[in-house]
């Protein structure tokens, strides 16, 4: 279990880290969207991600964590939202050619919602986990990892209070 936390952990700050650089084209990202309009519009953007997953990749079955959504002050004062968690029970690594594959299966999806298509395959240098992640120009990324397999979403808000209780 311990293995799993530290893995989410590890890729949800891949996520926060790279939100605070310049977009594909150079420029910096998009201004934050709201929390709420975050919150529905990158709902669908998981929703259908793990959906595309799950229909292409059947091997692996993803189950919710249930500690999601939840919100986040950064050293730097962003807001970020962590919005949606998943793990897999199965093997993602070798039904998608080493995550090589991932990008047929999630790239139309990705570009419905106006990601970058996914990266190509992150092998860390200081072991870890492989993984391919997506941006888009707001500064919200979407990491898929392969031990164990994972997908998460999180990106920068906009909100008057970045606390558990700007959720509602």
């Amino acid at each position: 279990m311990f293995h799993v936390r530290r893995t989410g952990a590890a890729l949800l700050a891949v996520g926060v880290l790279s939100s605070c650089t310049a977009g594909a084209d150079g420029n910096p990202p998009e201004p934050p969207p709201a929390l709420d309009a975050a919150t529905t519009e990158y709902t669908a953007a998981y929703d259908d991600v793990v959906g595309a997953l799950t229909r292409d990749i059947p091997e692996v079955e993803w189950t919710a964590k249930d500690r999601f959504p939840h919100v986040a002050e950064q050293p730097d004062g962003r807001c970020v939202l962590f919005l949606a968690e998943s793990l897999g029970e199965g093997d993602l690594y070798e039904p998608s050619g080493g995550l090589t594959e991932l990008a047929a299966v999630l790239d139309p999806v990705l570009d419905e919602h106006g990601f970058d298509p996914v990266s190509e395959v992150v092998y860390p240098e200081s072991g870890g986990d492989v993984y391919v992640t997506a941006t888009d120009p707001a500064g919200w990324e979407l990491t898929v990892g392969a031990y164990p397999p994972i997908v998460g979403l999180s990106g920068p808000v906009e909100t008057d209070r970045c606390d558990e209780s700007a959720l509602g």
